[in-house]
């Protein structure tokens, strides 16, 4: 456990494995952005730009899940699952370096966020 915050090391490193996938979620997301300039001759401008807007947002959400994550909080430790479901689904379907990397991320993060010792700073308070 961190001894100034009664936070265990599993749910820290936890916590910075999840702010890892929520920068390559934007980074992601710009780089979709910035593809479209390439696409826009075939009609997929648009869809990429949507694309990387709704993936800067929902990684801006996740960021402040993961720093409620922190803090303790059950129903963003649930959430975090439910994106780290959502998250192994899609990348199945969609494979890249980038999802492969945040892919391994979660699962780590996700794991290390339910171990015994995570799961009593979880039932605090």
């Amino acid at each position: 456990m961190s001894a100034s915050s009664g936070r265990p090391t599993a749910v820290t490193v936890s916590f910075f494995l999840w702010l890892i996938t929520v920068v390559l979620g934007i980074i992601s997301g710009i780089v979709g952005l910035f593809s479209m300039s390439g696409n826009q001759t075939n009609g997929m401008g648009g869809a990429l730009v949507a694309g990387g807007v709704i993936g800067i947002i929902i990684a801006l959400v996740e960021l402040f899940i993961v720093f409620r994550m922190r803090d303790g909080r059950n129903w963003a430790r649930i959430v975090l699952l439910v994106l780290a479901i959502l998250q192994v689904l899609g990348v199945v379907s969609a494979f890249s370096i980038i999802g492969t990397i945040g892919l391994v991320a979660v699962i780590i993060a996700t794991i290390l966020m339910f171990l015994p010792a995570s799961n009593g700073y979880f039932r605090r308070g």
